[in-house]
C-alpha cells in the first residue's frame, strides 16, 4: 500500500518530535517535511506537494491558516491543525468538519485525528475536501477569529531600574527565598517577587509550573528525562538540566 506523505509544521521543537514520534509509529505514514515557521512550511507544501500535513496554527512568518491558503486549491493537502489556542477557532475546525488537536494532546486523542485523516486521504474526494478546506480558509480570511495578543512583557524592578522583559524571552524562574530569578536568553535578572505572583502573570499557554521552586518556558524544552522515585528531569535548549516534582507530575502532561 502507498504511504501517505506527510508534513509537520510547528515552530514548537518539542511539538514537532512529538508528532514526529507519533507519526513514525504507523507504518502507512511516512513523513516527508518539517517546518519551523509558515514561510517554510508554505515552501514545503509546494515542494513536497504531501498528501497530509499536521500545521499549527500561529507560527512565525505565516500562520498555518495563511501557508495552507497560499496553496493553489488543486495542491492542498488534507490537513490536521495543531493548537493551543481559543475554543472560538476550535469551533470553526468542527464546524467546517476539518480535523484538529488542541495541544497538550493525548495520544489516544492524535491517533483519532490520524485516523480520520488516513480514511480521508484514502477514500475522500479532492472535491469533498477542496470545499471543507476553502470553508473553513474564508471563515477566518473574512476575521472571525484573531490571533491571539502577544503576552505582555514582565516587568521586573532591579537596583531601582524597571526592566520590561518579553515573555517569549524568559527559559526558567526560580525561587530565591523572597525573591525570584528570571533567567533570559540574553540576561538574568534578580527581583523581589514570590513565584505565585510571577505565574499570575506568565501567559498559561507558555509557562509551566514543574517543582514549588520552578517554572519553565514549555518552548524552550529540549527533552525529559526518564520517570525515577521522586519525578524527572527536564532539560533545556541552553543545556540546563531541571527537576519535575512528584507533587507537580501533572505538569509533564503539559509538556508532552
Amino acid at each position: 500500500m502507498k504511504t501517505i506523505r506527510t508534513l509537520i509544521a510547528d515552530d514548537e521543537k518539542i511539538s514537532r518530535q512529538i508528532l514526529l514520534d507519533l507519526l513514525q509509529r504507523d507504518p502507512e505514514v511516512e513523513v516527508v517535511g518539517e517546518a519551523a515557521d509558515g514561510e517554510s512550511a508554505l515552501q514545503q507544501l509546494r515542494r513536497l506537494k504531501p498528501d497530509l500535513a499536521f500545521l499549527d496554527i500561529h507560527m512565525p512568518l505565516l500562520s498555518g491558516i495563511e501557508a495552507l491558503s497560499a496553496v493553489a486549491p488543486a495542491e492542498r493537502p488534507h490537513c490536521v491543525f495543531v493548537t493551543a489556542y481559543d475554543q472560538h477557532a476550535l469551533k470553526a475546525f468542527e464546524l467546517h468538519a476539518v480535523d484538529y488537536v488542541a495541544k497538550p494532546f493525548s495520544d489516544r486523542r492524535f491517533e483519532a485525528a490520524l485516523g480520520r485523516a488516513k480514511r480521508n486521504v484514502r477514500s475522500t474526494t479532492f472535491a469533498e475536501t477542496e470545499q471543507a478546506v476553502s470553508r473553513l480558509l474564508d471563515y477566518f480570511q473574512k476575521g472571525a477569529t484573531a490571533a491571539p495578543a502577544r503576552p505582555a512583557p514582565l516587568v521586573l524592578k532591579t537596583d531601582g531600574e524597571l526592566h520590561f522583559v518579553e515573555q517569549s524571552d524568559i527559559r526558567w524562574i526560580e525561587a530565591q527565598g523572597d525573591y525570584i530569578r528570571v533567567h533570559g536568553r540574553n540576561r538574568n535578572l534578580l527581583t523581589r517577587m514570590t513565584l505565585t505572583q510571577a505565574l499570575r502573570q506568565l501567559a498559561p499557554d507558555l509557562f509551566v509550573r514543574i517543582h514549588k521552586s520552578t517554572i519553565i518556558n514549555r518552548t524552550c524544552v529540549r527533552c525529559l528525562g526518564p520517570t525515577t522515585a521522586w519525578g524527572r528531569t527536564v532539560e533545556l535548549d541552553d543545556g540546563t538540566k531541571l527537576n519535575i516534582s512528584r507533587g507537580y507530575r501533572d505538569a509533564v502532561a503539559q509538556l508532552v
